[in-house]
């Protein structure tokens, strides 16, 4: 019965308001408090109000603060971090201990039916496609936004504060993307679910489901190789120890999936491409090109280097064709704004494979679908990831050696 009600929900249109925990005084609260309360998906409740007396009766008690403020940020809604229990350890690091969170957009929640974070996007007219789809980029995008949402709205712990307080970096080394649904349109929603694994220090990779809100289907499906990483002073990156690893993963432990079939690696098993079942057939290129690409500020984020999400963008500027609809990522070294590289291209009629170099070393390499839907492939993940597969590759792609003989992840007879 609360009269700010109507006017505060018609800013969360995504919210069902009737299955949050509203506790007795909700009726009292103002409009700041209601936007704390469902901003933050129930998480926040505002602080009780002295009441004041109206009239000399005390029956007619109003709330101290009657009028309307700005509304609360989420960044102001967010929860705070989990407090360490009495034996040192983090409290509430099984799955057991999870508990159903209610989410919204800019709030990370959690499903114990899906056993994933989750998170609702809304897709904005520049995340389209001219073929109705959305791009391979904001899909990245949205993948990393709620890991880096619930670091912060969970966790109270951003990436500048991983940062500056910790010296430390989440890096995204390789990945997979993959369109698997039908066109989407504009303003409407993805739910993005998300489910993390601890192998080994240094890597947690995160799977990632993206659904059509609308319609229940299965819109995209990812893979993401994060790497937990320590930042020495002059500006460098290095995987962190096991010891500072375990400790500040724990507390986020509890989200894997209780399922063990649903791992998809182990600390015997770090290697991405195994992730992925081979297709039978080899990457057969019947072309090849080499292009000039100078990586921008727009390309890099606060760390100075490149953001993994600007890569499928990069590659369409160096092969030009708009209908990507899958790709693989490797990032295998730091590259920075100004960085010339150059690209080589070894392509076909509906996939290319991109080896990227800064002077002589091969910094980046990525692997792409075009114009249909079929799955990423082992073979070619290999191509990009396998240290000799990929250098053979790239000795003929520079003329610097012979065509190679075709294998089990390649056959570049057709070149």
């Amino acid at each position: 019965n609360n009269p700010w009600l109507k006017d505060v929900t018609v800013r969360y249109p995504d919210v069902d308001v009737s299955t949050l925990p509203w506790p007795d005084d909700a009726d009292t609260w103002d409009a700041r408090d209601l936007d704390l309360f469902i901003g933050s998906g129930g998480f926040l409740k505002p602080k009780k109000k002295k009441s004041i007396v109206v009239g000399g009766h005390p029956g007619q008690a109003l709330a101290a603060s009657t009028q309307a403020p700005p509304a609360a940020t989420v960044a102001e809604a967010a929860p705070a971090a989990v407090a360490p229990a009495a034996d040192g350890k983090a409290s509430g690091t099984s799955s057991s201990d999870v508990e159903d969170l209610s989410a919204s957009f800019e709030v990370p929640g959690f499903s114990k039916e899906r056993h994933a974070l989750t998170l609702p996007v809304r897709v904005h007219c520049e995340d389209t496609t001219p073929r109705g789809h959305v791009h391979i980029e904001s899909l990245v995008a949205f993948s990393e936004r709620i890991r880096s949402l619930t670091l912060k709205q969970i966790m109270g712990l951003s990436l500048a504060d991983l940062r500056e307080q910790e010296q430390l970096a989440i890096l995204a080394t390789e990945y997979v993307c993959e369109v698997v649904g039908e066109g989407f349109r504009v303003l409407d929603t993805l739910r993005v679910d998300t489910t993390p694994e601890f192998p080994a220090a240094p890597l947690f990779p995160w799977d990632v489901e993206m659904v059509n809100d609308k319609t229940g289907d299965l819109y995209m499906r990812g893979l993401f190789a994060l790497n937990l990483c320590a930042i020495a002073p002059n500006g460098s990156y290095s995987g962190i120890e096991n010891d500072r690893y375990n400790s500040f993963t724990q507390r986020m432990r509890k989200w894997c999936h209780p399922d063990p079939a649903r791992k998809r690696f182990s600390a015997m098993s770090l290697r991405f491409f195994n992730a992925y079942k081979p297709d039978g057939k080899p990457f057969t290129p019947t072309g090849r090109n080499i292009v000039a690409y100078r990586v921008r500020s727009r390309d890099c984020d606060m760390y100075n280097v490149l953001f993994q999400a600007r890569v499928p963008s990069m590659m369409e500027s160096c092969l030009p064709r708009y209908d990507m609809m899958a790709v693989y990522v490797n990032i295998l070294s730091s590259v920075r704004p100004g960085f010339e590289l150059t690209v080589y291209i070894l392509h076909n009629e509906d996939s290319a494979l991109f080896l990227c170099t800064h002077g002589k070393e091969l910094v980046l390499t990525c692997f792409a679908h075009y114009g249909r839907i079929w799955p990423m492939s082992q073979e070619e993940i290999k191509c990009g990831s396998v240290p000799g597969v990929r250098m053979k590759l790239l000795k003929f792609c520079r003329d610097d050696d012979a065509k190679p003989t075709p294998c089990l992840d390649f056959d570049l007879s057709k070149v």
